[in-house]
């Protein structure tokens, strides 16, 4: 006996984390559309921000060495295919074309591969959110302009500088909005605390396994930027907080720290129900700036993203989505090159491109970010141009409200 329908299906397919939680935030005005039915497939990762919604996989995920950054590494290359990535692939498009007939429209999101994947593995019309290209980096390619017109029935690029130039070759693209904007969550707009002539400065390891490595040279630009603020006699100091990645673990961080002289400390009372994993006390610090006592502290949070980019006066970021996030919100981005397969020099160059005079980009060496951070945070014009700059590039929120009902216009619902 046929499968009994009663409504319509949708199926996300998400090429990477950062990719998972716009098809997250997507899904969550999706899932209010009556009649219409939520499935995932995260090709990258186990699709954690799909499952918190409750929305099931089409196929359990898996997490490779690489964390989905193959491209220019041959090391990461060796690496996932000696975990098994050939076999896992193959698996996921068995896998989809099992499900051939399942869907009545796919949304990818991501670069080329989940828009051919979809094109080739399954029959129901597919809309494309490309957020791996933007002309302000460079232009799409022919050959994928002709992979967008033979498999994506509609496109929503990122920006609208790239949503015109797409549509001025005939592609059925338009400008929604950016739905990184929209994945951010505020909760609270008295947290982080701020104390009386403190910057607050916010620290961006990443999402990946990376982050560790990177959160060892964050805290040396702490211990830096401290150490700058004394010499200049600057009578404003610094608070530094780290937003933490749900995947990652706080002892982790500690472990990584603990040789270069920093001690982990469990939350004090009331710390943990704000989401504070604890915090870590640098035993080798100086007294703050403006005759303050006490060492050099940062404090480390999960799932209050948002709110401490909101609250943060600058940003020093080795995240790729996080980072965008932040300079939507008018906040400038100091980064340099990580030491990880993800936050690679070219990759922070890209950035570069794409955000403009949101971000700033230096080398690896911590006086020299520090340096360049105090100089963010005390030139006002440059402040503003960060602003204008961010906006400009990543737009404002409202695109996943919009998406979602082109998507009902499009299903009859």
């Amino acid at each position: 006996m046929a499968e009994e329908r009663t409504g319509k299906r949708v199926l996300l397919i998400s090429n990477g984390h950062g990719e998972d939680l716009l098809g997250a935030t997507l899904a969550e005005r999706l899932r209010d559309i009556p009649g219409l039915e939520l499935a995932a497939f995260p090709l990258v990762g186990k699709g954690r921000a799909y499952t918190a919604l409750g929305i099931p996989l089409v196929m359990p995920g898996r997490d490779f060495p690489s964390g989905g950054f193959l491209r220019n590494s041959l090391k990461n290359l060796f690496l996932d295919l000696r975990s098994g990535i050939l076999g896992f692939t193959r698996k996921q498009v068995r896998a989809l074309r099992a499900n051939r007939d399942r869907f009545d429209l796919v949304v990818c999101l991501g670069d080329m591969y989940p828009l051919v994947l979809a094109g080739t593995c399954l029959r129901a019309p597919v809309f494309f959110l490309p957020t791996a290209k933007s002309d302000y980096i460079r232009a799409h390619k022919p050959v994928e302009v002709r992979l967008m017109r033979r498999f994506a029935a509609k496109v929503f690029p990122r920006d609208a500088l790239t949503a015109a130039a797409l549509a001025g070759q005939g592609l059925p693209a338009e400008y929604a909005g950016n739905l990184m904007m929209d994945a951010l969550r505020f909760t609270d707009p008295g947290f982080p605390p701020r104390k009386e002539g403190e910057w607050i400065v916010a620290f961006l390891p990443g999402s990946r396994q990376e982050a560790y490595i990177n959160m060892e040279d964050l805290a040396a630009v702490a211990v830096a930027f401290q150490e700058l603020l004394g010499r200049k006699g600057e009578r404003r100091t610094a608070g530094f907080w780290v937003a933490l990645s749900g995947g990652l673990d706080f002892a982790e961080v500690a472990k990584h720290l603990a040789p270069l002289g920093w001690l982990a400390r469990l939350p004090a009372a009331g710390e943990a129900e704000a989401g504070v994993c604890g915090s870590l006390q640098y035993e080798g610090g100086r007294p703050a700036s403006g005759g303050q006592s006490g060492g050099l502290r940062m404090t480390v949070v999960k799932g209050r993203f948002a709110d401490i980019l909101a609250a943060c006066d600058g940003v020093v970021g080795l995240a790729g989505t996080a980072n965008e996030q932040a300079a939507g919100l008018g906040k400038p981005v100091v980064t340099f090159p990580g030491r990880g397969p993800q936050f690679t020099t070219d990759f922070a160059r890209m950035q570069k491109r794409l955000l403009g005079e949101a971000v700033a980009f230096t080398e690896r060496e911590p006086n020299r970010v520090a340096a360049e951070l105090y100089a963010v945070l005390t030139d006002e014009k440059r402040r503003e141009a960060v602003v204008r700059a961010g906006r400009e590039r990543m737009g404002t929120p409202g695109g996943a409200e919009r998406i979602a009902g082109i998507i009902r216009k499009y299903l009859n619902l």
